[in-house]
């Protein structure tokens, strides 16, 4: 009885230590992937130790990042991600069509919209190879610290999931443009800048670490580079309404990344290869994504509007969407009637008002006199053909409040009722 208890003493003896020694391994590698994340930091703190010009400071972070990548692929033990050799293979196949899905779906609303603007960047030869020698570096640098720092801790840790999340979030921080906060002057600014900057990169870094712990480096190396090579060496790129780019940088990441997830488990037989329908839910999904973003930018023929003021109550109130019929024929234009409410721009000003009176001239040209239903006079302006944007067809109750709550009075114009 005596050697008995002895021998299971030693049994849970080792066990314990084995333990320890597995969360002391842990530790060291969590260690190693902070001091990781510490060095992207390393590069700021070098450029202004070491003063120089900016062509210069380029260089030097250049050569920064490629140390990291030198010390990342030759020092450090590798750490394999979740998926095998031909599950990575998938999902790099995955990663390459997804970003030239997202660039098409840019490209395709800047188009259309004509958003498109002549690229920052040098398009000469030695631009092109300086760029890509001095940019893609940090690119790369950054993503293998990230997919050893969430493969290390999502296998060596006690607490994967919440080291995970406090990665991604200091991966989102890493990528913030903060010299915007400079210029935030109002509740709407800021909230501009949380819908364009900070939840586009949290998605992002959301997307890059799915990729990184199913299929490792490559594939997240490869979603990424292309899409910066093709902004380096194309000479447009679109330059989209802040609405539709927060759309699709907050959405399609979040798309992806569950499509890839949902692959990863597809491949590692994790569900029933049944379930493979759920990526034309997936695809789904995408299409709306496209659809919706391309809607609230004024692709389609019916666009939405948010209307501000109480110009036109009772029919329309503040915080309502109005679905707007563009005028596209000049047949269109000479069909409107009395009463019909419409929408037009004066300068800068988009105002939704009621017709009041068609005028016409002895040439046949039209004009009209407005006037918003909650109004006691007419408008001060006449409106020409060339200022109708279109027709409302249709009014969404109080969707529209978010946006209300963000703008102030004070932003509209002295004399101007509604929008």
């Amino acid at each position: 009885m005596m050697e008995m208890t002895k021998t299971n003493s030693s049994k849970i003896i080792t066990r314990i230590k084995r333990k320890y020694t597995k969360e002391q391994k842990g530790d060291k590698y969590l260690y190693t992937g902070l001091l990781l994340n510490l060095l992207l930091l390393g590069e700021r703190l070098l450029i202004k130790l070491i003063p120089s010009s900016f062509s210069v400071s380029v260089y030097i972070s250049s050569l920064y990042y490629s140390m990291i990548i030198f010390l990342l692929m030759f020092f450090l033990p590798s750490i394999h991600p979740l998926g095998k050799n031909k599950i990575r293979s998938h999902i790099t196949g995955l990663c390459i069509a997804g970003s030239f899905i997202y660039l098409a779906i840019n490209y395709g609303a800047g188009l259309i919209l004509k958003n498109i603007a002549s690229s920052p960047y040098d398009l000469s030869i030695r631009g092109i190879i300086t760029n890509l020698l001095t940019r893609l570096p940090e690119t790369i640098a950054l993503i293998l610290v990230t997919s050893y720092s969430i493969n290390t801790v999502y296998k060596k840790t006690r607490y994967p999931i919440f080291w995970m999340v406090v990665f991604v979030l200091y991966l989102s921080v890493l990528q913030v443009n903060y010299t915007k906060l400079s210029i935030i002057k109002s509740f709407k600014d800021l909230f501009i800048f949380l819908a364009q900057d900070i939840l586009p990169k949290i998605s992002l870094s959301v997307l890059m670490t799915v990729i990184c712990l199913v299929g490792g480096s490559i594939p997240c190396i490869c979603y990424i580079g292309i899409i910066r090579i093709f902004q380096f060496i194309f000479p447009f790129l679109p330059s989209l309404p802040w609405v539709a780019e927060s759309v699709i940088g907050i959405a399609y990441p979040v798309i992806l990344s569950l499509l890839i997830w949902e692959e990863y488990k597809i491949l590692s037989h994790l569900i029933p290869t049944a379930q493979k329908e759920n990526i034309f839910s997936f695809s789904a999904w995408l299409i709306f994504l496209v659809a919706f973003s391309w809607f609230v930018v004024g692709v389609f023929p019916i666009y939405p509007s948010v209307i501000l003021t109480g110009s036109m109550e009772p029919v329309i109130y503040p915080g309502d969407v109005i679905l707007i019929k563009k005028l596209t024929k000049e047949e269109e234009v000479y069909k409107l009637k009395e009463g019909d409410i419409i929408t037009f721009k004066i300068e800068d000003i988009t105002i939704t008002h009621r017709i009041k009176e068609i005028k016409s001239d002895e040439a046949g040209n039209l004009s009209f006199v407005t006037k918003g239903d909650n109004n006691d006079t007419e408008d001060s302006w006449i409106v020409l053909p060339n200022d109708l944007r279109g027709t409302v067809r249709n009014v969404v109750p109080k969707v529209g409040l978010p946006v209300l709550l963000i703008h102030s009075v004070n932003n509209i114009p002295e004399g101007v009722i509604g929008y």
